[in-house]
């Protein structure tokens, strides 16, 4: 008895699923992008706090200190997570301009919801120092984006590759400090 996973299990997984992903509307999409983002902006912010690394302030503007801080982080957080969404959404539609897609940006959308989230949720790693993490989240990137381009947009596989690749080419440009790649 093989105890070792096929190919094909490995890759109609993550195609499954994208396949009941797509069946959503893009409102659920943008809910979970977005809880992501503010969830993640009050842990930078907290990091400090937990670390110990907090300005030393006592009292009452200690709390008022972290409930502003907070407060502006996470609008910060959902700011920089929308304009992220639109950048990546819109370069990500122009390399599929590159293989007629004729479907509606809201695929791309979907597709590149899916494709941030885990950057944005592993961002810390990046942060921390941890070997190799800017570089392995991109590779993620690529792949969730072959398999958003695949089953959103119905494209074959070589162009949904062409995609994936040259959208993270363009990522990896614009991130290259934090990937690594210098």
């Amino acid at each position: 008895m093989p105890t070792g996973i096929s190919q094909e299990t490995i890759f109609s997984g993550p195609r499954r699923r994208f396949q009941q992903l797509n069946e959503k509307p893009l409102r659920d999409d943008l809910v979970f992008y977005f809880a992501i983002v503010a969830a993640v902006s009050v842990l930078f912010m907290a990091l400090p706090l937990l670390t110990g690394e907090a300005v030393d302030i006592d009292g009452m503007h200690r709390i008022w200190f972290i409930a502003a801080g907070t407060l502006i982080t996470l609008m910060q957080g959902l700011i920089n997570g929308s304009v992220a969404l639109l950048a990546v959404s819109l370069v990500e539609h122009f390399f599929l301009l590159f293989v007629d897609v004729h479907r509606e940006f809201e695929k791309t959308m979907k597709s590149t919801v899916y494709a941030l989230s885990p950057l944005i949720l592993f961002s810390w790693a990046v942060l921390l120092g941890v070997p190799f993490a800017g570089l392995l989240l991109l590779v993620w990137f690529c792949l969730l984006t072959y398999f958003g381009v695949r089953v959103f947009h119905e494209k074959s596989k070589d162009r949904a590759v062409f995609v994936a690749l040259a959208t993270g080419v363009v990522l990896a440009y614009y991130l290259h400090r934090a990937v690594g790649i210098v």
